[in-house]
Formats: structure tokens, C-alpha cells, sequence
């Protein structure tokens, strides 16, 4: 007779159902865990990044809007004299070609903007309602020397002026009695010398016919070896939407050119100007542009911009920020960062 043989199940029972139910807890609290200390990471991260990129943008705002803003109304050595020059450009008295101020400033701009800031700033984007425009004019190019006295059409300057100016350049010649403000028609080279041409033209602006001749006769018109010459022009500086990024930017415009992105990300603008009140070459106090008197006693400029970075999750919710003097809540979850500019316009001080 056969025996029947048992064998024991035991080392085959599987897991209950509470087992499972706690193993599946435990998992969740470990993804959980896990995910938290992602997202921790990837805010983190983000917040690198994005306070890195603001910082970036600050450092070369720092460094390039100085540089462009303290040579504001340099006219050689008129830049210390309150002498108008003489304008030969067509539309001289626009706010494109009218370099007579240095520097011009518009604050807190509404949509109605001004009609001759509208008409400067035909074509290109609208500017934010709210921010502040700064105009300013200098020389684009290091002073070249006048090396003989000028005729009625042409000035005769160093051969290096011909590799430093163009034909449709505007220039300016001066020395320290008086200035022309003209537009370059022809340039060629004779006898060791540049020839620099300021005739009637088709270009824009162009030379006004009654004032492209300069009358040898009259002292006014004579510029000799005490004269310089540089190229000059007007930029202009103000916030509008970037259309490539949707984000408020810094624009700036080169004379009557189109605007064109200077700095992407920048929210706000205001700007303060440093006055001289008697006379002593001393910054006296900062006003807004409407309490600006005369554009010749501004002596150094103080530009606040908001930059923000163009990731959003930077933050947690929204951050509170002083800007412009007061207390201010951001509207969404980028990293946000004030950086106030400051340029001393250097030939203004003693």
C-alpha cells in the first residue's frame, strides 16, 4: 500500500492584502519624496538660471549704457559754452535732427504721446505707457583734426577722416567759438588730406540748400587747423514690446533708423536727471524730465530699470521689490531685479 505524501504550502503563501496596501503606501511616500526633492532641484536650478541671466543683462547694461550716455552734448570745446551751432540739416528743429538740447527726456509716456516724439519715433514699436524716453546726442567717433581752412563746399581734415566718415554720415566741426552740424555728400582724398563735401544731396535728411554753402566772407563759416571734426548723431532710448519674445525690451534708435532690441526683459524704465542750479558744475539735485528747465544744466543721469528673467517658476508665487523709490509686487513667478545706471556727463563737469 502506497503513502501519501503531504507537503507543506507555507513557503508558498503570497501577500495579504493589508501587506500590499502598505507596500503601495510605502511606494507613494517614496515617489512622493523623490518628486518633492525634484521639483526642489528644478526650482532651484531655475532660479540659477534665471537670477544668472538677470544678472548678466544688469553687468551689460552697467557697462554699455555709461559708456554710450556720458559723452551727451560733447561738441569739442563748446561743450562747456552755451553757443548754439549752426544746423544745416533739413528738419533741424524735429527732435530727430535738432542737436542743439544734447539730450532730451520724456517721462511717464501715455499712449497719446507728444506729436514730435510721434513723428521721431514713426515705424517703430510703440513704448510702454508709463516708462520713461531718453534722447541723446553725441559724437559718434574720436575728434579728427582740421588741417587747413575750408572753402565754401568742402572742409579739408586729416587723410584718417576718410576711413572714419562716410558719405550720408552726420557730422560736426568745431572749434571754440563755434560749430557746424552738417551731413557728409562726398568725401575724396588730395594732397595728404581728406576733402569732406557738405553739398546739396538726396539723402536724408540732406543738407538745406540755403545753408550747404558756406560763405568763406563771414567768420562764422571758417574753420582752420584750431578746428576738429567727428561724426555725430542722436541715439534714443525707451522700453516697448519685443515682438520676437512677447517681453518688454530696451530699444534703442540711431538717428532717423528703426529701433532695434537693445536688451530683452527690461519691465520698467524711470530716469532722473542731476541738475545745476548755480552754475558751479556740481550736480545740485535729480528732477524728473517735466522739471528739467534747461537740458544744458543736466550734468549726470540716473536710469532705474526693472529686469526680469524669461523663464517662468523662478519663484514661488510673486516677490516685493522696492522700484523707483516705493514698494512694488511682481505679477507673476519670474525672477525680477532692480539696477539703477548712472553716467556722468563728463565734458558738462569741471
Amino acid at each position: 500500500m502506497s503513502r501519501i505524501r503531504w507537503t507543506s504550502t507555507a513557503r508558498y503563501q503570497g501577500f495579504g492584502l493589508v501587506e500590499i496596501m502598505i507596500s503601495i503606501t510605502l511606494g507613494l511616500l517614496l515617489t512622493a519624496a523623490v518628486l518633492q526633492v525634484f521639483v526642489a532641484n528644478n526650482r532651484t536650478y531655475k532660479t540659477g538660471e534665471a537670477v544668472s541671466e538677470v544678472q548678466e543683462a544688469a553687468r551689460y547694461l552697467q557697462s554699455e549704457l555709461p559708456r554710450q550716455l556720458r559723452m551727451a552734448g560733447y561738441r569739442g570745446c563748446l561743450s562747456k559754452q552755451d553757443i548754439t551751432l549752426i544746423n544745416t540739416l533739413n528738419n533741424a528743429s524735429t527732435v530727430t535732427y535738432n542737436f542743439n538740447a544734447g539730450l532730451l527726456g520724456y517721462d511717464n509716456l501715455s499712449t497719446a504721446l507728444p506729436t514730435e516724439l510721434a513723428a521721431h519715433l514713426t515705424g517703430d514699436p510703440a513704448p510702454l505707457t508709463g516708462t520713461d524716453l531718453l534722447i541723446v546726442q553725441r559724437p559718434d567717433s574720436q575728434p579728427l583734426s582740421i588741417v587747413a581752412t575750408n572753402n565754401a563746399a568742402q572742409l579739408f581734415a586729416v587723410e584718417e577722416a576718410n576711413d572714419v566718415l562716410a558719405v550720408g554720415d552726420i557730422a560736426i566741426v568745431t572749434d571754440c567759438n563755434k560749430g557746424h552740424i552738417f551731413q557728409v555728400t562726398n568725401i575724396t582724398l588730395s594732397g595728404g588730406k581728406a576733402n569732406i563735401v557738405h553739398g546739396v544731396s538726396s539723402l536724408t535728411p540732406g543738407n538745406q540748400s540755403s545753408l550747404a554753402s558756406w560763405d568763406p566772407n563771414n567768420k562764422l563759416n571758417i574753420y582752420s587747423t584750431n578746428a576738429e571734426i567727428m561724426r555725430y548723431g542722436s541715439e534714443t532710448y525707451y522700453l516697448a514690446t519685443n515682438s520676437v519674445s512677447g517681453r518688454p525690451a530696451l530699444f534703442r534708435k540711431l538717428n532717423g533708423g528703426m529701433a532695434t532690441v537693445m536688451q530683452d526683459g527690461v519691465y520698467d524704465l524711470q530716469i532722473l536727471y542731476g541738475i545745476d542750479t548755480n552754475a558751479d558744475r556740481q550736480t545740485d539735485r535729480y528732477v524728473t524730465a517735466p522739471n528739467v528747465t534747461a537740458w544744458s544744466q543736466v550734468l549726470t543721469i540716473q536710469m532705474e530699470l526693472l529686469l526680469g528673467s524669461s523663464e517662468t517658476g523662478a519663484v514661488t508665487g510673486s516677490q516685493t521689490l522696492t522700484f523707483n523709490g516705493s514698494a512694488m509686487t511682481t505679477s507673476d513667478d519670474r525672477w525680477y531685479m532692480p539696477t539703477v545706471v548712472t553716467a556722468v556727463l563728463r565734458n558738462r563737469l569741471n
